[in-house]
């Protein structure tokens, strides 16, 4: 019997590589509203908190009706480039299809845009994987709040004690915590295995195996 029912996944950094994309589209942004591109690697800590949030690290908390051009120009530019070179991390598609075999309940719950976020979850992985995939849109906080994160696990009718979210960054390991679940950090991600353990993850993943290994048994914490 697994020990974890449901298990929830960020999706930028955990399941897909997506960094190049969002920088490119970020920068697309940057240039058309007359500020300077910053370097790929750069983009590791500016990302993980939402559109809003990263619009207003990249100008530098710039006025209101910069914030919205910048929005609107990352998306579309992002809308017609956000799979041009995303994919997953490897092990990532075997670890998700034996997880999904053994009757775990998977959701994608993530601050990337909501219609973004479905479109990679299905090209990469199609739709039989996860229970649904939940992205930022109007109506619902972003992490770190757990509301969704609650909503979802109620749905499923397991336990607080029955789940694990899993993440690359500090916003995912907070998000368990307030939700009152187990948090899992990944360390292939963007943030690193230090952040996960000052947020005070449960497990740290080095990679998709263990991953299986911790939810399908009853190692660990």
């Amino acid at each position: 019997m697994a020990k974890f029912k449901v298990v929830f996944f960020d999706l930028d950094g955990t399941l897909a590589d997506t960094l190049e994309d969002i920088a490119e589209s970020a920068n697309f942004a940057l240039v058309s509203n007359g500020y300077q591109p910053y370097p790929v690697s750069v983009y590791t800590n500016l990302v993980g908190d939402g559109i809003v949030k990263l619009a207003e690290r990249v100008t530098d908390h710039a006025d209101p009706s910069v914030i919205k051009a910048v929005i609107k120009d990352f998306l579309w530019h992002y809308d017609r480039n956000f799979l041009k070179t995303t994919k997953p991390y490897p092990g990532i598609t075997r670890m998700l299809e034996t997880l999904r075999k053994a009757g775990v309940k998977m959701f994608v719950v993530t601050n990337k845009p909501d219609e973004q976020a479905k479109k990679i979850v299905k090209k990469l992985f199609g739709k039989k994987l996860f229970e649904g995939v939940y992205g930022n849109k109007e109506g619902i906080k972003t992490k770190p709040d757990p509301g969704l994160t609650l909503q979802l696990l109620s749905k499923t009718g397991a336990q607080p004690d029955e789940a694990l979210f899993i993440g690359d960054s500090d916003v995912d390991i907070q998000t368990a915590i307030n939700a009152g679940i187990k948090s899992g950090g990944v360390t292939w991600g963007f943030r690193g295995v230090d952040e996960l353990k000052t947020a005070g993850a449960n497990y740290i993943f080095e990679n998709p195996d263990e991953i299986v290994d911790v939810v399908l048994s009853d190692k660990g914490q």
